[in-house]
């Protein structure tokens, strides 16, 4: 079996339109996705959190930095669930990191561990509100320097510290780890969601902050939670 940064290597970035990213091909089958490590990992809580761990219920996202409907949730529906739900305690977010579009995806989450883990979440909105020069970066060969202007602005500052970053193996063998949880749950795409346990696509309800809020508020209301 290839190794993992093999494997990603040899997918492309996509155009960008809003559709699930390497959920199916033109047949309608689902598209190959990278191999994982081979050790085995239990999901467990392997991603990074927002919001209370203790919270009702859990929406484990699987995403990639370069996927334009990865970007469409984070601009459009995560807001809105960050105030309703997040805030008040009543859902947790795991965010895991599934790179379908192979190197470029990877090296922009070494950056976002690199920065640490209470920087994530900000490395993260910086990726996706610069989605489209990062992609357009990869697609002339100029990612490293798209990605180390990136860095800097997260404490990352100096090319010294920038190739240490991208050299670290302990970081991609997490990422690999974080990868292999989606296995499990089939992931052939980006976003995918679970939800209480219950894994969902982008399509139907989860395409909207509406449609996400009437699914919660149901599962809520069968937890008995106001």
């Amino acid at each position: 079996m290839a190794s993992l940064s093999r494997r990603l290597a040899l997918l492309a970035v996509s155009a960008l339109a809003l559709v699930a990213c390497g959920a199916a091909n033109s047949d309608g089958n689902k598209t190959e996705t990278p191999a994982a490590a081979s050790s085995t990992v239990e999901a467990g809580e392997l991603g990074h959190i927002k919001g209370d761990k203790n919270a009702p219920i859990t929406l484990v996202e699987y995403a990639s930095p370069t996927c334009p409907a990865c970007k469409y949730f984070h601009d459009s529906i995560l807001p809105t669930l960050e105030e309703k739900y997040i805030s008040t305690g009543k859902l947790k977010l795991v965010y895991r990191e599934f790179p379908i579009h192979g190197a470029p995806d990877v090296a922009a989450y070494v950056v976002a561990r690199c920065a640490g883990d209470d920087k994530y979440f900000d490395v993260l909105d910086d990726l996706f509100a610069n989605q489209e020069g990062i992609v357009q970066a990869a697609q002339v060969g100029a990612l490293g320097g798209m990605l180390k202007t990136v860095a800097k602005r997260h404490g990352i500052e100096t090319d010294e510290a920038f190739d240490a970053c991208m050299a670290d193996r302990s970081i991609r063998d997490k990422l690999a780890a974080v990868y292999q949880t989606a296995e499990q749950y089939n992931v052939s795409g980006t976003p995918t969601f679970i939800l209480d346990g219950k894994v969902r696509d982008f399509d139907g309800d989860f395409r909207s902050a509406e449609g996400f809020s009437r699914q919660i508020d149901a599962l809520l209301a069968e937890k008995g939670v106001q």
